[in-house]
């Protein structure tokens, strides 16, 4: 249930206390029942739990599947009524397709669907609260607005909460608002216009405290939370079938109405030709015809295939949850992709050290030991003895630090705990290899945390060897140097003047708008016992804190993934933008999307600036636009909504919470397995197991190799069945002008053979056949490019009329070119025996041709040994029927003489040279179009 709720930032605590009916004493168990019942659990339900039978059902919801169903009835119908039980053969063979293409997609759907089915996990925790003025743990579902909440380092914020008391608290929002860094909390209350991610009197629900303790109020609770707001957003949007079931839907339907054509029109003619008379054999004929028509292992096929491209994309770790996204992937023209932990490692990383006397470089990434401190402009690591200034500064970040790491072996990241600015300085000294060195040289006496008013950490330290005193201090390098009088240079104290400090000032900033690094600075005291003393009594860090000695600062940042900027090139080779889309500040985003390779070619819009553009404007600006910053999960979905309303097919990447309406809405969402909530899991169409933004990539282009290979085997199995049908068609009205006699050429259990055994290999084959050459170079498909182009059609049709031409002068040559001959006293075995070899030899032909944009008799075709495999074993199984004595029974068919299929192979001739010509003078000119490189890298 959603209700109205407080709004509090922008409101003082007492007034919050009225508004909702409590106190600072907390709430007694009438008020609790009260709320309850008016606002319900904490919780968040998932909705429909995961149910196999409706996913098995969902199976046979393709016009392609029912018209095969219809097929299987229709065949069984025809056998009813002509009394005929070796029909029932064919109709089982028609089931087991239709309940294999079934199996495949349930297998894969329902999986996929119980690997993630995980949406309350981020809410179930136990929380302390104040009521009828006493400490309280309960269950995190039955807090309810109005409770007083207890806080502490560590927490998951369990609901929407208005800070009452803080200290020193410390949220990493991430998850909500793709802020990189720590959000400091505080009591005051705000503007009503400020935004959501600088609401820090705010603690949201889903949000983690990493540092700090402190008491909140409970405002929100539930589906009325913000995290609350997103999930039932979800529900509202609603999923819009994907392109190539679009396109299987159409085609599905233009199927339908050929194969009722040509089933009507040949019962009209074959009435018109015999008569009345024969009315029932004449319909069951034009149905079993129809049935002919009818591609029964399209479906199969198609499922097969993209169950293969998802196994393959399986393996470099990602997760497919529905089967089509796997073709939609590689029809995308625009990938919208959150940073923070997408594009970066979501790990803050010291780049940068500045003394006076020297600037050094910090390699490696995240939170790891990977790095090394080399000396700038120098790629050569630094001595393992380190200059004053340096191992001072690398002390200061060791000792004035409340965070933990945990090494847990050679290849495993650090087990952390604390702020990730102050982890990022403990991987720094791990990189110096320094911090044992370092604890066994000083004892921590006193630690002044990090307050929000000065702006600085201080701690005590005592040396073990000579007992000597230093204060030691990091924080806002302009606020610290305030406070010094000195520099560190060459392990000497040097005066540091007004001039001096500006210099340090100016070079700071450079780093900042650079590189949007973060600085923070380092300095330190020798203090003698006396003073000391006076500070561990008092505890009072102003005794001491002026005439510090500066020792320099370093820059940090949430890095890039190595891998962003590669699969970025890449993506824009194949024509494909890239939009970053975060919730963190202009200047990180523009120095982050520099690094990357991600430029546009307009100035950054933020989230303010979206707020007052109408969505006409937006949807012209995402034309152009490549980084939007400082925005809100709403924003996302309308620069989404804006995207696809210019007929965009768009990839939304992210992680956190507030990313889960843009990625249901988008045409595939795609989810971190690492760093993902399982919110945004829940709306994803794929799961990036280890959260690489490049395997992104490797799925599009496998993407794009399914489409090609959907296009090749829709070409063959359709070609195939054109083939049959004008097969069937001429020889049966060549059989009434000539013979004044209804002559089947071909049996439906002939027919339904090649259908399902011999076409069904080369067709899956087809489907799993190694890329075209320079596939990534191409540029994206216009998305409303047909499934079957005129081209294909056309070429569909000619190869019917040359396969047709070709049986027909099979089936004369059979017969001696006699026209005279009395045909009803034949037996016709041998004849349909020619023509069902003639047709499978035509087909695998046509499938060779079809297999690469390149001549048949390239050497490239014979590389793609699956293919070849599938043709030699849909020749022995054409073998098997002709020769095999209980094959030839049940398929009813003759043993072929050498002349036979010295015949058949010179009717081949002309669908051979039909193939070249075409694939000359039509899919040449056509493959050269679609190649353009693309290329616009900062």
């Amino acid at each position: 249930m959603i209700l109205k709720m407080v709004v509090a930032y922008n409101k003082t605590i007492e007034n919050l206390y009225m508004e909702l009916d409590t106190s600072d004493r907390g709430l007694n168990s009438i008020d609790v029942e009260k709320a309850l019942e008016k606002y319900g659990r904490n919780e968040l339900e998932t909705g429909e739990k995961v149910n196999p039978i409706k996913i098995f059902l969902s199976q046979f919801k393709d016009l392609l599947v029912i018209i095969l169903i219809v097929a299987g009835i229709i065949t069984a119908s025809i056998g009813i009524i002509e009394g005929n039980q070796s029909v029932l053969i064919e109709v089982i063979a028609i089931v087991v397709v239709i309940l294999l293409n079934a199996g495949l997609g349930f297998h894969q759907e329902y999986s996929a669907e119980k690997a993630i089915e995980s949406l309350k996990n981020l809410s179930k925790s136990e929380i302390i609260v104040i009521r009828n003025n006493e400490k309280v743990k309960i269950k995190s579902e039955y807090l309810v607005p109005g409770d007083i909440v207890l806080l502490e380092a560590g927490n998951i914020i369990p609901a929407d909460i208005r800070l009452i008391k803080g200290y020193e608290i410390n949220i990493n929002e991430a998850i909500l608002t793709g802020e990189s860094l720590s959000v400091r909390k505080d009591t005051l209350s705000l503007p009503e216009e400020t935004i959501l991610a600088e609401r820090k009197n705010m603690l949201y629900k889903g949000t983690v405290i990493s540092s700090g303790s402190g008491k909140g109020l409970v405002v929100a609770t539930g589906f009325n939370t913000e995290l609350g707001k997103i999930a039932t957003s979800l529900s509202d949007i609603k999923r819009e079938d994907t392109p190539i079931q679009k396109k299987i839907k159409h085609l599905a339907k233009q199927l339908t109405y050929f194969i009722v054509t040509i089933a009507l029109i040949m019962f009209i003619i074959e009435l018109i030709l015999v008569g009345i008379d024969e009315f029932t054999e004449l319909l069951i004929f034009s149905i079993g015809l129809a049935v002919a028509a009818v591609p029964e292992g399209l479906p199969a096929v198609m499922t097969l295939s993209l169950a293969i491209g998802v196994t393959k994309i399986a393996r470099k770790n990602a997760l497919i949850r529905k089967l089509p996204a796997m073709e939609v992937l590689g029809s995308s023209t625009i990938i919208s992709t959150d940073k923070t932990g997408t594009l970066t490692k979501n790990e803050m990383t010291v780049r940068l050290i500045w003394t006076s006397t020297q600037q050094y470089n910090v390699t490696g990434t995240g939170y790891l030991n990977l790095g090394f401190i080399v000396k700038a402009y120098s790629a050569k690591q630094i001595e393992s003895t380190y200059k004053p200034e340096l191992e001072s500064l690398i002390e200061i970040a060791t000792l004035a630090n409340e965070a933990s790491v945990e090494f847990q072996g050679e290849d495993n990241p650090y087990k952390i705990f604390g702020d990730p600015t102050e982890v990022a300085l403990l991987i720094l000294a791990e990189k110096a290899q320094t911090i044992d060195y370092i604890k066994n040289k000083w004892n921590i006496e006193y630690l002044f945390p990090f307050d929000s008013n000065r702006k600085r950490m201080s701690v005590i330290c005592k040396s073990k060897k000579t007992g000597d005193h230093q204060i030691m201090i990091k924080g806002a390098l302009d606020i610290l140097l305030d406070y010094c009088n000195f520099e560190l240079e060459n392990g000497e104290k040097k005066p540091l003047s007004a001039e001096g400090k500006e210099k340090i000032i100016k070079i700071s900033e450079r780093f900042s708008e650079n590189f949007a690094y973060r600085i923070l600075g380092f300095a330190l005291r020798d203090i003698d016992e006396r003073e000391a003393n006076d500070l561990l009594n008092k505890k009072d860090k102003n005794l001491v804190e002026d005439k510090l000695t500066f020792v320099g600062f370093v820059g940090m940042i949430d890095p890039a993934r190595e891998s962003s900027r590669p699969a970025v090139i890449k993506a824009k080779k194949a024509g494909i933008r890239v939009i970053m889309i975060t919730g963190d500040h202009m200047t990180t985003a523009k120095a982050i999307g520099k690094e990357i390779g991600i430029c546009s070619k307009t100035e950054p819009i933020t989230g303010a600036m979206l707020d007052k553009m109408p969505d006409e404007e937006l949807e012209d600006l995402v034309k152009e636009v490549e980084i939007f910053a400082r925005v809100d999960p709403s924003h996302k979905l309308r620069i989404i909504n804006a995207l696809k309303k210019n007929d965009d097919i768009v990839i939304m990447t992210g992680d956190g919470v507030n990313d889960a309406p843009a990625l249901k809405r988008a045409d595939v969402g795609v989810a971190m397995g690492i760093t993902g909530t399982d919110v945004a899991k829940e709306a994803s169409d794929m799961i990036l197991i280890d959260d690489n933004f490049a395997n992104i990539i490797e799925a599009v282009e496998e993407g794009r190799k399914i489409y090609d290979n959907i296009k090749k085997f829709i070409n063959y199995l359709l070609s195939a069945n054109s083939g049959e049908v004008l097969t069937v068609i001429t020889i049966v009205l060549f059989g009434f002008i000539f013979f004044n006699h209804n002559i089947l050429p071909i049996l439906a259990i002939q027919l339904l053979y090649i259908n399902l055994v011999t076409d069904t290999f080369p067709a899956l084959a087809l489907g799993i056949s190694p890329p075209e050459v320079g596939l990534m170079q191409r540029k994206p498909r216009d998305p409303g490019e047909p499934l079957m182009s005129k081209q294909m059609i056309i070429f569909i049709i000619l190869f019917g009329v040359i396969n047709a031409f070709g049986c027909t002068i099979l089936f004369l040559w059979s017969l001696n070119f006699n026209l005279a001959i009395d045909i009803q006293i034949i037996d016709l075995t041998r004849q349909r025996t020619i023509i069902f070899a003639a047709l499978v030899i035509f087909q695998l032909t046509q499938c060779l041709s079809v297999s690469q944009s390149t001549t048949i008799f390239s050497t490239k075709i014979f590389k793609n040994k699956i293919l070849i495999g599938a043709t030699f074993l849909a020749i022995i199984l054409l073998l098997f029927a002709i020769y095999i004595p209980f094959m030839q029974i049940f398929i009813k068919t003759f043993p072929l003489t050498l002349l036979d299929w010295f015949m058949i192979m010179i009717c081949t001739i002309p669908i051979i040279l039909f193939e070249e010509l075409y694939e000359r003078l039509v899919l040449k000119p056509q493959d050269e179009l679609l190649r353009e490189e693309i290329v616009e890298i900062c």
